[in-house]
């Protein structure tokens, strides 16, 4: 069983965010199974893959928003930049073997996306077009 499964409750209606989504969820689980099978030096390299994906897709969706006129846009994208920062600091603290375990990162990047999609993206729905 995957460790994050995707629900049709994330879905945003739009196809290219939702397969978007879906991707971060792979991502999501990839790096789960490769810390259960104890292949620790991919990590890095897979948290790397997270943060350049994130990145890309936040762009996207934001130019989505903007383009939507959607009221909350400015605290949306600060929302994306924050949570780049912190998927950055804690790849730098596993590099460095701080206080960041992958267990922990796996958490948070599996908590972080599934309340991140509800909460937030969820919000922008109505303003998208079909």
């Amino acid at each position: 069983m995957a460790f994050l499964s995707w629900y049709d409750r994330y879905s945003t209606g739009n196809a290219e965010i939702d397969t978007q989504h879906r991707k971060l969820f792979e991502l999501v689980n990839h790096f789960d199974s490769v810390i259960k099978m104890g292949m620790t030096e991919e990590l890095g390299r897979i948290l790397e893959d997270i943060i350049t994906y994130s990145i890309g897709h936040f762009s996207f969706e934001e130019e989505l928003m903007e383009m939507a006129e959607f009221p909350q846009f400015q605290s949306h994208k600060k929302i994306h930049e924050e949570l780049i920062k912190q998927v950055q600091d804690m790849r730098a603290r596993m590099k460095e073997g701080g206080h960041a375990s992958s267990t922990s990162v796996a958490r948070f990047l599996a908590d972080w996306l599934t309340n991140h999609i509800i909460r937030e993206d969820l919000a922008y729905k109505p303003y998208l077009k079909p």
